[in-house]
């Protein structure tokens, strides 16, 4: 995913979207001007989020994970892995039935319609090479263990499955959790991207 699906929220905050976890090599980023900096994670983005290199001297003030978790492949903890292995296989016909997926509960048919407005600009291709490098990494890093603040998990989430996320954040002994009456897409809930922080 990039910034576009995101782009009809409003925002009162400058905002870095990060995107395209082909490699664990993310770009560089000149903090310096920022006093208060916010990690919004998102799907395998969570796991992004925890592995990237960020500066010694950063002090990010909030951590929040959306519907993801720090084991993104894990029949338990993440995405099952037979789930995992059919999205490598995407390709233009797949990826509407798994864009689908991103809603679930009331208003699943409204979100996706706004979704298919804003789509990524990314083909199937750069998304299954993306699904492949991770396949590629992850195994070989350990798992992380960043604290995070707030997680929010879908009570409908059907590409990291709500019972996983349950598993994984109650294992980590996480307290603050907010459950979603959405699909693993919940932004268009929000009309200001800051609500959710």
């Amino acid at each position: 995913m990039d910034e576009n699906p995101f782009s009809v929220l409003k925002s009162k905050s400058d905002i870095l979207f990060v995107y395209d976890y082909t490699t664990p090599d993310f770009p560089e980023f000149d903090f310096s001007k920022y006093k208060s900096i916010k990690l919004l994670s998102f799907s395998y983005g969570v796991y992004a989020g925890a592995i990237a290199k960020m500066p010694e001297d950063l002090r990010i003030e909030k951590r929040i994970a959306i519907n993801g978790t720090l084991m993104p492949v894990d029949d338990t903890y993440g995405v099952p892995v037979k789930q995992f292995e059919l999205t490598e296989k995407m390709d233009s016909e797949s990826v509407v039935k798994f864009r689908q997926r991103l809603f679930g509960g009331e208003k699943a048919k409204e979100h996706f319609e706004i979704f298919e407005q804003y789509l990524p600009n990314r083909s199937a291709k750069s998304c299954t090479d993306e699904l492949l490098g991770m396949k590629k990494y992850v195994p070989q890093l350990a798992t992380p263990q960043k604290k995070f603040d707030k997680v929010y998990i879908a009570s409908h989430d059907r590409c990291v499955p709500t019972r996983n996320q349950k598993n994984f954040w109650q294992r980590a002994g996480m307290k603050n959790i907010i459950f979603l009456e959405t699909g693993h897409f919940p932004f268009y809930n929000y009309v200001f991207l800051d609500d959710i922080l």
